[in-house]
């Protein structure tokens, strides 16, 4: 499956992102979020689900941590989306404070 694809089957028509540091409109401009993601820190960067989704009335949150493939973990933090026609219409990214060593 294309990053394409995915988008499209994940996000309504024109959904919005919110970052910490930006916000993106529009399926291209998540697909290039993603794109960078993957160009910044490698083909094995990964983000893994903890737990499952939960969510009611058109409202989803996911635990996560990423990193990459059998590496340590690099950040983590939830995602919160508000769900229209069971897709993603706006998508909230929380990171967690970094933990001091």
């Amino acid at each position: 499956m294309t990053t394409r694809t995915a988008i499209a089957e994940l996000f309504v028509e024109e959904p919005v992102m919110y970052e910490p540091t930006d916000i993106v409109q529009g399926r291209a401009e998540i697909s290039r979020v993603a794109a960078n993601l993957l160009k910044q820190f490698g083909p094995t960067f990964r983000f893994i689900p903890d737990g499952v989704a939960v969510g009611h009335h058109g409202l989803a949150h996911l635990a996560w941590h990423a990193g990459p493939e059998d590496g340590p973990v690099a950040v983590t933090g939830a995602d919160v989306a508000e769900i229209e026609g069971g897709k993603i219409a706006r998508l909230w990214v929380l990171l967690n404070a970094q933990k001091s060593k």
